[in-house]
């Protein structure tokens, strides 16, 4: 019985500095866990924009990334986009785009110390369709084209073997669509010279789309996030800011405060007049800055 007192008094004995030791024991572990090197996969999703008037075939496959860093910095990419965006120029006129992926397509928030370990795959084909339009659309002054297609954007060849092994895609002729401002057809031509003996069904191609308006408006109070460490005690004065964005009507009109994401990138060290610049990060085909572009620092209070 006296043995088991003893060692319940063991257990209990100076219990607060035991407490206290373990606590500390597992915050040492987790720091150094968190400096420790590892690597973690991302999924992400390819994002091609391609030209006027074409469409895709075959859409892409996902991709995955390995990125290596520390705990720490491994962290910090929760919320990266986990979007890979190539665009086909509007010059390209076969029907397979082939691209190699590189560490500068993955876009990382600035200022994280990690690599990109490696790209599965690198190589990547896009299958379009087999006729292109040489079509130049004018939009007037203020609008924008929003939407263009071409039907058929398939076309039946027949002819040798030979000849056929040569023809990748088709074109039509050079046609310019001037002074628009509001939604059109057009019937296009194949351009059939380069084709020889082959004969082509059909024999025109018919475009359509349409323009819309561009506008500027200001979404209010959207908040800041930090880039990355260097704001350890400090806070932005204002947190908020308005965002000025600029883009075809019937999108901008749709975009709400989460819609973009202000970040601050600390310029110099955190100090009394200290400072912060600010960018914006907005869907494709839309242009914002925030109003005002830069904000000021404060030392955070006991309270946080």
């Amino acid at each position: 019985m006296s043995a088991r007192v003893n060692l319940g008094q063991l257990v209990i004995r100076n219990w607060p500095i035991k407490l206290a030791a373990m606590f500390f024991a597992i915050m040492l572990y987790v720091a150094v866990a968190a400096q420790q090197p590892l690597s973690q996969t991302f999924a992400m999703r390819l994002a091609v924009v391609i030209p006027p008037g074409r469409t895709v075939r075959q859409q892409p496959a996902g991709v995955t990334v390995v990125i290596t860093g520390t705990g720490s910095e491994i962290l910090k990419l929760r919320s990266f986009p986990r979007v890979i965006r190539k665009v086909i120029p509007d010059t390209f006129s076969t029907s397979l785009w082939r691209t190699q992926l590189t560490a500068a397509d993955i876009e990382l928030p600035k200022g994280i110390g990690v690599q990109i370990a490696d790209i599965r795959p690198r190589d990547v084909e896009i299958l379009l369709d087999s006729v292109f339009p040489r079509v130049k659309v004018e939009a007037e002054s203020g609008y924008v084209v929003r939407g263009l297609s071409i039907t058929p954007s398939l076309a039946h060849l027949v002819g040798p073997e030979n000849s056929l092994a040569k023809v990748d895609s088709v074109t039509t002729l050079p046609t310019v669509l001037s002074s628009v401002n509001g939604p059109f057809f057009q019937t296009v031509p194949i351009d059939t010279a380069p084709l020889g003996v082959v004969r082509i069904s059909p024999k025109s191609v018919r475009m359509a789309g349409e323009v819309t308006a561009i506008i500027e408006r200001s979404i209010a109070g959207v908040p800041i996030a930090t880039a990355a460490s260097g704001f350890t005690g400090f806070g932005l004065t204002p947190e908020r800011v308005a965002v000025t964005v600029r883009g075809p009507e019937s999108r901008v009109n749709l975009l709400t405060r989460d819609s973009v994401r202000v970040v601050a990138h600390l310029v110099g060290k955190a100090g009394p007049g200290g400072y912060a610049r600010l960018t914006v990060s907005a869907p494709p085909g839309i242009t914002a800055h925030a109003v005002p572009d830069s904000v000021g620092l404060k030392r955070k209070t006991g309270r946080g």
